[in-house]
């Protein structure tokens, strides 16, 4: 499949006008569809009504910033999130991924960085449903593991967990009792090294054991070695 095909929709969030028609007559030269937000109120309204393949948002927005956008959207899709900002401190690009964002460009940059970057993600993207799609079901304890629906269940119920919650806790699954490194966790499932940040992966770990709810069960455990990896344990 195309990587173009696999984005039915980009939303850029922007309020340098110039800058997000420029960005979005860019991509649609690509064959990219592409909507436009100018500041967090209309992202939101375009958000719940369009199913985006992809977001570029804003670091700075008049009635917000992307940051919070994104840690609210990430509560409804997996997407790829890149960032584009005019900010270069390290703080700012650790902050983007802590809420949910795949990737950070500092303006000015050229544009062809931007398609770039844009295609890796959604290559990322592509890749991880793949790797998810390659077993059908697994049982561990009170854990269903059904691949070809992305789903998995507890005690018969939905956990309702995002592509990327699923593809971490399938790879620490297909790996029991065996302590997987932040690195090739994050290699595995982001497709891309992790660079010596892994605040993106304990946030999807976090927010993996809450809807695990992995506090009130003896049955399994996901078990952190600080500052070397995780591992997947049954009792």
């Amino acid at each position: 499949m195309n990587t173009n095909e696999k984005a039915l929709l980009i939303l850029i969030v922007e309020d340098d006008k110039e800058l997000a028609r420029l960005n979005a007559r860019f991509l649609k030269r690509q064959g990219y569809e592409v909507i436009i937000a100018y500041n967090a109120a209309e992202a939101r309204s375009l958000f719940r009504e369009n199913s985006p393949g992809l977001l570029v948002l804003d670091i700075g927005l008049p009635d917000g910033d992307g940051l919070s956008l994104c840690e609210e959207f990430r509560r409804d899709t997996d997407a790829p999130v890149l960032f584009l900002t005019g900010k270069t401190e390290t703080g700012d690009k650790v902050m983007g991924l802590r809420k949910g964002g795949d990737y950070y460009l500092t303006k000015p940059y050229d544009s062809n960085e931007f398609l770039a970057v844009v295609q890796s993600l959604l290559r990322r993207e592509e890749q991880t449903q793949k790797k998810i799609a390659e077993v059908s079901v697994i049982q561990r304890g009170p854990l269903t593991l059904k691949l070809q629906e992305s789903k998995v269940f507890i005690n018969g119920h939905d956990a309702e967990l995002t592509p990327k919650e699923f593809a971490v806790l399938l790879i620490l699954v297909q790996n029991e009792d065996k302590e997987l490194t932040y690195e090739t966790i994050y290699e595995h499932v982001w497709g891309t090294a992790m660079n010596n940040d892994s605040s993106a992966l304990r946030q999807q770990i976090s927010r993996l054991k809450k809807k695990l709810d992995e506090d009130n069960t003896d049955s399994f455990s996901i078990l952190n070695d600080h500052g070397k990896g995780y591992t997947f344990t049954t009792i």
